[in-house]
This record gives structure tokens, sequence and C-alpha cells, in this order.
């Protein structure tokens, strides 16, 4: 029997490597990811899994973010679409993790490293062949590190193609899980993943299919999105189609998804005046700017 639980639902991700208990999960992750000299060992989890965030279809970022045993930050999550503001979103979410440390009476010097990582189920760099892309703070005609602060990996999973004989690193093994797991069957998993962590890792995902609330919460969860994904489609074929007016419906779209708030419907946009539409985008823009400069 398949396993019929896609990984790539944000939902699922959350369950798998959110959790108490699979943070060996999490950290095999990261170490695949970002291969660090010394790999990380002890992580703690600064917002776990919670089945009351889910309790409503309200858009929520369903991220995850993990501090290690030096005080570095790190932001992962599964999104399955690039919206217009999908860069502006991975640096608010880098920049907010990364100034929320600072404190009354500390001193710059004691910010420890933020890193975002971020799956995406769509190419939002079609100019390049590599499915794993990093982004830092470099000169841009030196290559001088300005610092290493800050950094942005982007892993678009629609360009890792390999078959299962062809997967050589932990990496691999891990993005042919993401990209496959829902299309597995758990008693005979393909050559290569037959492994402890791939296991483990269909083994927590099978008991999420097994489990009815758990299994409730996650069909909910990919009807929302497929809904929300249907509507920024709808948004951005209106701005094709509308010029000015629709594009402002997008970024409004847009800033609401980074705001995790819930999506004016088009409808209602339509019927609004350029003005107010106008308004609408730059209250957003405020909200956004505000809410950075808060501490989470």
């Amino acid at each position: 029997m398949l396993l019929g639980i896609d990984p790539k639902v944000d939902y699922a991700f959350k369950y798998l490597f959110g959790r108490e208990r699979n943070r060996p999960l999490l950290l095999l992750l990261l170490n695949a990811i970002l291969r660090p000299q010394e790999p990380l060992a002890e992580l703690e989890l600064l917002n776990p899994f919670n089945e009351k965030d889910f309790e409503d279809d309200k858009l929520s970022i369903l991220d995850i973010k993990a501090k290690d045993r030096l005080g570095r930050l790190f932001n992962i999550e599964m999104q399955l679409l690039a919206t217009r503001a999908f860069r502006e979103r991975l640096l608010y979410y880098g920049a907010k993790l990364y100034q929320g440390q600072l404190q009354e009476g500390m001193a710059y010097q004691q910010l420890r490293p933020t890193t975002v990582i971020c799956f995406l189920n769509a190419v939002l760099f079609a100019e390049v062949a590599d499915h794993h892309l990093i982004f830092e703070w470099r000169e841009r005609q030196h290559g001088l590190v300005l610092s290493d602060q800050l950094a942005i990996h982007l892993l678009e999973l629609p360009k890792f193609t390999k078959a299962a004989a062809e997967l050589a690193t932990p990496l691999d093994r891990w993005l042919y899980f993401l990209r496959h797991a829902e299309q597995f069957d758990p008693s005979a998993l393909p050559a290569g993943l037959d492994s402890p962590e791939m296991q483990g890792a269909v083994g927590e995902l099978t008991m999420l299919a097994q489990n009815a609330a758990d299994r409730e919460r996650y069909e909910s969860r990919l009807k929302f999105q497929r809904d929300y994904d249907s509507a920024l489609a709808d948004a951005r074929q209106v701005g094709l189609q509308e010029g000015q007016a629709g594009e402002r419906m997008e970024r409004i779209h847009d800033y609401q998804q980074l705001l995790g708030r819930p999506l004016t419907p088009l409808e209602q946009l339509r019927q609004m005046p350029a003005d107010k539409l106008e308004q609408l985008v730059k209250q957003l823009k405020d909200d956004l700017a505000r809410s950075l400069s808060r501490s989470p």
C-alpha cells in the first residue's frame, strides 16, 4: 500500500521535522544541507509542532525555528509556490529572526549567525540548473564576504531529477524522499533509501496517515494550500489581464501571506477603486515594516 502522505505539504513537513521526538531527523537534514566542518549535534526547537496551530484554516507560516548549542539560529520551511514577493519573504523572515536576538543592553558582537533554509516546490531561478542555491552577503565585484551572519539556502525541488539508483549524498536522499515519499511503499523502500533515518521518516508519516485526527488536519491543510495556490494563480492572471490594478491585487495577497493573514477574495478586491487598492497595499507594507521592527 502506498504511503499517501506528501511531506511537501507543510503540515506533514512540520509534523515530521518539527516535533521534539524527531529532532534527530532534523539534525540529519540540517547536516545534509549545511555540511558543516563540525556536524551539528544538538538542537533546541524554538516553536515545536503543536496541533493547536492547525485548528482553523487561517493561513500561517508553518516554519521550524531551532537553535544549536552555539546559539546559531535556523529557520526551516517548505513552500509549494513562489509568489511575487517570495525573495523579499526569505529576507524578511531571516532578518526578523536575526534581529530578534538583540535585547536591551546587548552588543552587536553577541549576535549569532542565522540561516534560512527553504524547500521550494517551484523554480524561482530558471536561469541556472543547480537545485541548491546559497545566498550570502558578498561584495559584487571581488566576492569579499561582508558578514557570515545571515545566509539563505534555497532548494528548488523540481530541479532535482535524480533517480533512486543515482543518489550519492545524504542530501540527495532527503530530496528524493521529499519529492517521492507519497508514492513509497513503506514495506519496500527504493534501493538506497532503506536506511534507519529513511525508515524512521517513513514510519512517522505512516503514523500520521493512520491517526484519524492528524490525517484530517493534513487533508484540511492540503485543501487549503490548493485553494490558496489557486487564488494566487488567479490573482496573477488578473494582473496580466488588468494591468496595474491586477498587480496591486497580487501584491495584496503576497503581503497578506507574509503577515499570515487570510487572503481577501479576488471578487472583493475587484470591487475596490484604484485608490483603495493602493491604500491597502501601503497599509500592508507598513504592517510588515512594523512587524519587522518588533522582536518576535
